[in-house]
């Protein structure tokens, strides 16, 4: 049976598939490598540039749209190419195991026509960074009507699919609202800027080599992220600052009146939800956090403050599927304030 991976370079029709950060619309820039081969030679010519970054460019296919090509940078190449060569390798062989559309994971291996290496291929995904969904504004450029019921769908969706990669050893690392996407009619989430993430093959590990401070366990700071080996717990704690954000569109647990900045005050557990409600950034954020469920507001406690110092205090995946999932229910029966920002009590008048 033809492995379906090696489908990627026919021109039959694809399936829906992973995610990419789309980069402006202007951008068609000219490139080396019009053409792009498979490892067995199959040939397909590239369509402009699509998106760009540190590492490399990626390009849509020029017959199959739904197929983007990374293509790695010169400069990474020529200091890294061996160890990276070897981890997209290790990912490749992997693919199979991750039956989700939304997971923008390696698939295949792609060359140039003298065979040397570029990069590799995978499926697309339409959508639009977390980002634009954890924030107070933004979000109504793509869903003016977004609910607190389709902020939950998004989260169960991102947690479920990140149970699947830890199943397998995979750890994302690198936690960050624009390495997501999230479809604004589905509510799906897509998993970008995947082979950067920490993945575990024949014994053999190959960490994440980046990371964001303010979104990142405590036990890792000061050191350099090639150095760091991921865990559940570590992963835990990021994941619970993600969800915060999102519920809270876009204020991260750590940032604090009265405080020093998020990445210190994460270091040092203050946690302003959880000291009497003290250090709350003025406006709206003490009445969300007061309209959510009390088992949800409690998780986040135990996680950003017990949590700092005892990884075994953070959350696990299953502990938050549980909570979103009966606040989901709880959402669908009236229970709670659907609206993202809740109304705020009425003051009674003085007689």
């Amino acid at each position: 049976m033809l492995n379906i991976l090696q489908t990627l370079f026919n021109n039959s029709p694809a399936p829906k598939g992973q995610a990419i950060k789309p980069k402006k619309a202007h951008i068609h820039e000219d490139i080396n490598m019009p053409t792009v081969f498979d490892g067995q030679g199959v040939q397909q010519k590239l369509a402009p540039l699509l998106a760009k970054g540190g590492e490399g460019m990626v390009y849509p296919l020029e017959q199959r749209p739904n197929i983007l090509v990374k293509c790695y940078n010169e400069h990474v190449l020529s200091k890294d190419q061996k160890i990276l060569k070897e981890k997209i390798t290790a990912m490749c062989s992997l693919r199979s195991k991750f039956k989700s559309d939304t997971i923008c994971w390696p698939a295949i291996m792609v060359y140039n026509q003298q065979k040397n290496w570029l990069g590799y291929a995978m499926t697309k995904f339409e959508g639009k960074t977390l980002r634009t969904l954890a924030h107070a504004i933004a979000y109504k450029k793509y869903t003016p009507h977004l609910n607190r019921q389709n902020i939950v769908s998004v989260l169960i969706d991102l947690l479920e699919n990140i149970q699947v990669l830890h199943e397998h050893k995979v750890m994302i690392g690198d936690y960050n609202l624009s390495n997501f996407m999230w479809h604004p009619q589905t509510f799906k989430v897509g998993f970008i800027d995947c082979d950067s993430y920490q993945i575990q093959v024949d014994q053999r590990t190959f960490p994440c080599l980046v990371g964001s401070p303010d979104l990142t366990a405590p036990e890792h700071h000061g050191k350099a992220f090639k150095n760091i080996i991921r865990t559940p717990q570590s992963e835990y704690f990021s994941i619970a600052i993600i969800l915060f954000m999102c519920l809270m569109l876009g204020r991260h647990p750590y940032d604090m009146i009265g405080g020093s900045d998020p990445v210190e005050n994460l270091k040092s557990g203050k946690f302003a939800y959880g000291l009497g409600n003290t250090g709350i950034p003025k406006g709206q954020w003490y009445n969300i956090w007061s309209h959510m469920p009390y088992r949800l507001k409690s998780l986040f406690i135990q996680t950003f403050t017990e949590g700092v110092s005892n990884p075994q205090k953070r959350v696990d995946i299953k502990t938050w599927l549980d909570a979103l999932k009966v606040y989901q229910r709880e959402l669908n029966k009236g229970y709670h304030d659907k609206d993202l920002i809740p109304a705020e009590p009425k003051k009674s008048k003085k007689s």
